[in-house]
């Protein structure tokens, strides 16, 4: 029966076999403390980048949920349109995980100015309510305003439909559309603001006006197209959906998350998200031979010795083992150091986000309007990456300790 002593032989040996060769020990240190902390610090990016990437893009416009009747996000007509639950309302607004919501009505529409004539999409809001929702309030150009409760005719849109348009702060243009009850809806409307969101697609054909206007020029009699919900954390938005819709018809109803109102973003952070994993099983496959390297060496340097030690009786397990020692002990050194290293950067990036504002005309050519890209470490990166480190460390010193345990002592010993 072994003793105490007795399982503590290995690893003493092994903690004075890594420290032999200091120069070797301390290159295998780096790279994995370099190739540790470069994980963290890339997966940290492209964490906290994607994060803002759906904040930004959610208050833009969409919010991280909307509540639809069923067809209105495929179809995107005023013809789809329901009377909110006053349950669903009180749900919504005593949801601690829910910061804000407002009500809309939706509608395509075309607006006219001198013999310009330009098709719209029209979103009519409460302007207090989409404040807290949304921050086209805080996009508007110089020389306009946001809309305020006063407001009946004044109406912002996007600077692209205003130069389409030839319009300017303070010109009026007629609207025409479908009413909600299929008669002709049309009214003559303000403007006064413009902005500018980044998103092509919205300055191109957005136009906001009064919710309560809009109720009577769409002959809305009390309904509404949609419910754009603001929840407090990007990450409650599974849960709150899936809160919402017990409260409501899934045959009447359509609950949309963010990922489902914006495919094409769910699609890039995968594609982004793929580039990440490829790189990372590099750095992962330099850390791993870096060790299988040492090890190796190491294990060449030592057949006589390890000779010696099997023909006086010790095991081939206890030379295995004290060659894995080996390299546990390398790595949960490199480990410990890759996480401080890689968590101080991040941590840096984290109050001093990459800023990409210098190149922002050219971001907005591809579509895209995050210009600040702040990391942000996960427990899942640090664990992950640390365990990843480690069992390939394992596994790559497994051949050559195996090797060494198989080795005849006579010839080991005869070994130049």
């Amino acid at each position: 029966m072994k003793g105490r002593n007795d399982y503590l032989l290995e690893p003493k040996l092994a903690w004075r076999n890594v420290w032999k060769n200091k120069r070797r020990t301390v290159l295998t240190l780096l790279t994995i403390v370099v190739g540790c902390g470069m994980i963290i610090f890339m997966n940290a990016i492209a964490t906290g980048g994607h994060e803002q990437m759906i904040t930004d893009a959610v208050e833009i416009n969409t919010g991280h949920i909307q509540i639809h009747e069923k067809g209105f996000w495929e179809n995107q007509s005023i013809d789809y349109a329901f009377v909110p639950d006053d349950d669903l309302l009180k749900m919504l607004s005593t949801d601690e995980r829910i910061a804000a919501i407002t009500k809309r009505v939706n509608a395509g529409a075309l607006l006219s100015f001198g013999n310009n004539t330009y098709a719209a999409m029209v979103q009519a809001v409460d302007p207090e309510y989409e404040k807290k929702v949304t921050v086209i309030h805080e996009k508007i150009l110089e020389g306009g305003r946001y809309l305020n409760v006063s407001d009946r005719t004044g109406i912002v849109v996007g600077k692209v439909l205003a130069k389409n348009l030839g319009v300017a702060v303070g010109d009026e243009v007629s609207m025409i559309s479908q009413g909600f009850d299929g008669s002709i809806a049309a009214d003559n409307l303000t403007i006064v603001g413009l902005f500018d969101t980044g998103n092509p697609e919205l300055d191109q054909a957005l136009v906001i006006m009064p919710l309560a206007r809009a109720m009577e020029t769409f002959t809305m009699m009390g309904y509404i197209n949609s419910i754009a919900v603001r929840l407090k954390s990007v990450d409650d938005m599974p849960s709150v959906r899936s809160d919402i819709m017990k409260r409501t018809d899934a045959e009447e109803i359509e609950v949309m998350g963010w990922d489902g109102l914006m495919p094409e973003l769910v699609q890039f952070i995968i594609m982004d998200d793929a580039g990440a994993y490829i790189t990372d099983f590099i750095l992962l496959m330099i850390v791993a031979f870096g060790i299988l390297n040492t090890i190796q060496m190491s294990v060449y340097e030592r057949i006589r010795e390890f000779g010696v030690m099997l023909a006086i009786g010790t095991r081939p397990s206890q030379v295995r083992t004290m060659i894995l020692y080996e390299s546990v002990f390398i790595s949960l050194i490199g480990i410990a150091l890759g996480l401080l290293l890689g968590s101080a950067v991040s941590y840096y990036f984290s109050i001093h986000p990459i800023d990409y504002s210098d190149y922002a005309e050219e971001m907005k050519v591809w579509g895209m309007s995050t210009l600040l890209f702040p990391a942000r470490i996960t427990a899942l990166n640090l664990w992950v990456t640390s365990l990843f480190i480690l069992v390939l460390a394992f596994v790559f010193s497994f051949f050559p300790a195996q090797r060494a345990s198989k080795l005849r002592p006579i010839e080991a010993i005869r070994h130049l």
